[in-house]
């Protein structure tokens, strides 16, 4: 940034140096301009180069023009010329001369300052402004670091910036040649002293939020230049301070959180596990024991009732226990998917054949098309996904529910869809359906497993290249369809 943001401006020789080229300039313009043509017009002449100087160069090399303006008009104008004498009757003349360069000079260089020193004020005041701007949005501690580091560089000096990391200071950001190594050990011995110190050298600052000490800054000034006004850098420091304490309580909830999902999902898990698990064995259990203590006493068609019994809730336990080890292997990424072309026909078919016992109430309804496109995929997996789904809608629907399961090609996709005609899915629901171990609310919680057979087949499916949605409600109103899209591989036509 440019010198007019580093607060007071220090005199500089080369401003007086500007000064005196000025009035050298306009000496030797009058001496062979003016003097032979306007000869009375100089003192005007010279009164011009000392506005000209208090202008551009403020208020005290406005003043050294003035007596250099009045010296040169006296050695070179006055009569006798090259000396320093004048003429007694000269001397109201040279004297008014002087007060009106004084006055003139003084004047127009106050004025100048004036106006610089507002330009730094304005300058500071939106670097200032930008920097809160940005810290206001900053989420890591290191990064609002640097941006103070960052914008005290642009107000003309170096800085760095340690930060309380586990009760220790940590140096997070610095200027570039700045003299870390020996403010780090400075940064240590302040941190028993809440108390700024600023002298000419450097300033040593606190960063605190709060009551608790976040950090301090080391400020360095600049070759031939003075620090940033103290209160400019306290403002920026306290800005620099709030954000870093809110980064990180940020970060200490996000940590927390995620600490509370695993928990939940933790609790979830066994919650399931203990009551979704032990009803199928509590259910071969006792069919099992049943039989052993009183098969003599049963008839027929009770034991093969009992012996459906055990092996319904054993394909049932077997299915929760696969969704568990295929989610493990999903999310670990240890998933082996061996791909072949296959008919998304027959993987419909047989995934109802698998539970054709849990439907053999319902009215199941199928619409194939007479071609069909192939789609590349583990027939094993997708058997499962689907198995999945048609489950999920058996146990939101009643004995006598009418399931659709559709097949069509669909713009370059196969399409698998299943549909039932149940009172469908609540709106709160719908967005979590595929959600590991959500099982819905009201009636939908009744019946629905360990909540991650869709989260399973969503996984499968999106292993595949294809993706999967629910739609409620699906037809008049009510009723739940989901739809399985995958990349379509080649035309296949129905045998006859």
């Amino acid at each position: 940034m440019t010198q007019w943001l580093r607060g007071e401006t220090p005199l500089r020789w080369r401003d007086f140096a500007y000064a005196a080229l000025i009035i050298v300039l306009a000496s030797t313009f009058g001496f062979y301009v003016v003097l032979p043509l306007w000869p009375s017009k100089l003192p005007l002449m010279f009164f011009a180069a000392v506005l000209i100087s208090g202008y551009r160069l403020g208020m005290w090399p406005a003043i050294f023009a003035a007596i250099l303006a009045f010296l040169s008009f006296n050695f070179f104008f006055e009569e006798p010329r090259f000396t320093l004498t004048f003429e007694a009757e000269d001397l109201f003349a040279l004297a008014t001369f002087l007060v009106g360069a004084l006055l003139v000079g003084g004047l127009t260089g106050r004025l100048s300052d004036h106006a610089r020193q507002l330009k730094r004020a304005l300058a500071a005041t939106t670097l200032l402004f930008e920097a809160s701007r940005d810290l206001a949005t900053t989420v890591d501690p290191k990064s609002a670091a640097e941006r103070v580091v960052t914008c005290l560089e642009a107000n003309g000096c170096r800085a760095a910036i340690w930060l309380v990391e586990n009760g220790v200071y940590a140096l997070r950001a610095a200027s570039a040649r700045a003299p870390t190594a020996e403010a780090g050990i400075d940064a240590q011995e302040a941190s028993h002293d809440t108390s700024d110190e600023i002298t000419g050298e450097r300033g040593v600052l606190h960063l605190a939020s709060g009551g608790r000490n976040v950090g301090i800054a080391v400020v360095w000034p600049r070759r031939k230049t003075a620090l940033p006004d103290a209160r400019w850098m306290r403002a920026l420091l306290d800005s620099a301070a709030v954000a870093i304490d809110r980064a990180r309580l940020i970060a200490e909830i996000a940590d927390a959180r995620i600490v509370a999902e695993k928990e939940g999902l933790r609790t979830a898990l066994l919650s399931s596990l203990s009551h979704d698990l032990r009803t199928p064995l509590s259910t071969i259990l006792a069919s099992a024991t049943s039989l052993l203590e009183y098969d003599e006493k049963f008839d027929s068609a009770t034991r093969r009732d009992l012996l459906s019994a055990i092996q319904d809730e054993s394909e049932r336990l077997n299915r929760y226990l696969a969704n568990l080890l295929e989610m493990t292997r999903l999310e670990s990424g240890a998933l082996q998917v061996n791909r072949y072309l296959t008919d998304p026909r027959e993987s419909v078919s047989a995934a109802l054949r698998r539970l054709q016992r849990r439907l053999a109430r319902r009215q199941v309804v199928r619409e194939f098309p007479a071609e069909c496109e192939q789609v590349n995929v583990d027939p094993v997996l997708l058997e499962q996904a689907l198995v999945n789904v048609i489950e999920n809608t058996v146990a939101h629907t009643a004995d006598d529910a009418r399931i659709l399961a559709r097949v069509e090609n669909v713009a370059g996709r196969v399409r698998l869809a299943v549909e039932d005609d149940g009172k469908g899915i609540a709106p709160a629901d719908l967005p979590h359906v595929f959600d590991k171990f959500f099982r819905g609310g009201g009636d939908r919680r009744r019946g629905s497993g360990i909540g991650l057979g869709l989260a399973v087949t969503r996984g499968l499916v999106e292993a595949f290249g294809g993706g999967i949605r629910a739609i409620s409600p699906a037809r008049d109103g009510h009723g739940a369809r989901f739809e399985i899209d995958l990349p379509a591989h080649g035309i296949l036509e129905t045998s006859e």
